[in-house]
């Protein structure tokens, strides 16, 4: 079972290891706040057949990675949240997808009539089973049997789900709303690689869709706080998780939180680096802060002493 609180980072003998289940969930001792935090994206166990049969080594597989998130996060189980963690990687499974976003090119076999073949994800490369990882780089020497995406479908990414949505709902019915805090790390260059640096948290609400306007404002007031330097949705405003589970007229919001990783870690190396404690203690002051807000504790607390 992953532990964010484990010793790392990894090696290669750790991480090319079978997935053992779908996801791990931390549960707090008391569920206090109407918030779930999920991490999508930093599973590392490799099965030991995919890195074989990969054109790419292992660290380049390990680049599409969100590294040592569920770690940076850990501390919102003691804050009074559940915390649900993908033990798989992101370059074998991407739950931040539609169940079927899946490339025809990619596959021996037929696929199912339902599939999403044409979204723009899939086109490309990073559709539920991702073609490429980094810039571009073909994981797959040739085509796989679509036997085994559906498998990987089934077995994973269907049982992750169930799980975040099971969470959702129970902390709705608990609390009246939900927040899902969908947590992430980007590359501290890529898409706008010409433009100016890349912020040190991005925000992503789907451009106030996938939350009240609210919560993200608390988030972005928490984080400044702080002295990072904070965006929304440029260029990322979340995904599929953000986009399907976020409904705020209901009672549900999603934000998408994305962590520069230059900030915690060495991105050639794959290694945290001397300031990953500080990162970590500030994401869990942010986080601290946007749980009592949310909750309306700290906002009532003000008030008492006025």
């Amino acid at each position: 079972m992953s532990d964010p609180f484990a010793p790392f980072p990894p090696g290669p003998d750790d991480v090319v290891r079978e997935i053992e289940r779908p996801y791990t969930l931390y549960q707090p001792a008391l569920h206090i706040v109407p918030v779930v935090v999920d991490v999508p994206h930093a599973g590392r166990r490799y099965p030991r057949s995919f890195v074989e049969r990969a054109r790419l080594p292992l660290r380049s597989l390990r680049r599409s990675e969100d590294a040592y998130v569920d770690r940076l996060f850990g501390r919102s189980v003691a804050l009074g949240a559940p915390l649900l963690v993908a033990e798989f990687p992101r370059a074998y499974l991407d739950v931040n997808r539609e169940p079927y976003e899946l490339d025809p090119r990619m596959f021996e076999g037929r696929l199912p009539p339902f599939a999403n073949t044409r979204s723009l994800r899939v086109a490309g490369g990073l559709g539920t089973i991702p073609r490429i990882v980094g810039d571009a780089h073909e994981i797959y020497f040739g085509r796989i049997p679509v036997e085994e995406a559906l498998s990987r479908i089934d077995a994973l990414y269907r049982p992750y789900h169930a799980g975040l949505r099971d969470l959702v709902q129970r902390t709705q019915r608990a609390f009246g709303t939900c927040i899902l805090v969908d947590a992430h790390s980007m590359p501290s260059t890529g898409l706008d690689r010409d433009g100016p640096a890349k912020p040190d948290i991005i925000l992503g609400d789907r451009f106030g869709t996938s939350a009240a306007g609210y919560v993200t404002d608390i988030a972005e007031a928490a984080f400044a706080r702080l002295g990072l330097r904070v965006t929304r949705n440029r260029p990322y405003a979340g995904g599929f998780i953000t986009e399907h589970y976020g409904a705020p007229a209901t009672g549900v919001h999603t934000l998408q939180i994305e962590i520069n990783r230059a900030l915690y870690m060495d991105e050639a190396t794959l290694l945290p680096h001397a300031a990953f404690g500080e990162v970590e203690q500030a994401i869990t002051g942010a986080m601290a802060e946007c749980f009592a807000r949310w909750s309306g504790w700290l906002d009532a607390f003000r008030e008492a002493a006025e």
